[in-house]
């Protein structure tokens, strides 16, 4: 059985394409493209960049993250931190100075509603849109 206090870490010259998947959390100080899952936390230090699809319970970003991200728990962006790209997150904090690019859909009833593109139009808003 997996430590889930186990923690993976991607090298700063390292650079990882495909997709990864652990049971704890990993840290990404080097390049990671392709698709993240983490049953714990993710962490992207300053300097390390992520152009992937990342689902964790909760993730740290201090780096540069591209790609949508799905976080079951809560995303924390730093001052230094950049995110571009779709994000689903019970709860998200986002420092003073931080990049954020994209569409956010947060809170609990987010993460309910999923990914579709059916769950990025609120109901009833087409329906409004077209009568006017």
């Amino acid at each position: 059985m997996a430590d889930a206090s186990a923690s993976t870490v991607i090298g700063k010259d390292s650079t990882f394409k495909g997709e990864f998947t652990t049971e704890g959390s990993a840290k990404v100080l080097g390049t990671v493209e392709g698709t993240i899952t983490a049953k714990g936390q993710i962490e992207v230090p300053e300097g390390g960049r992520c152009n992937a699809t990342i689902t964790a319970e909760r993730l740290q970003i201090d780096g540069r993250v591209e790609g949508s991200v799905t976080v079951r728990n809560s995303l924390n962006l730093s001052s230094k931190g950049a995110l571009v790209g779709d994000l689903i997150a019970n709860a998200v904090t986002i420092a003073e100075g931080a990049t954020l690019i994209g569409h956010c859909r947060v809170g609990p009833e987010a993460l309910k509603q999923g990914t579709g593109a059916q769950a990025a139009e609120p109901k009833g808003q087409g329906q409004q849109a077209s009568r006017r």
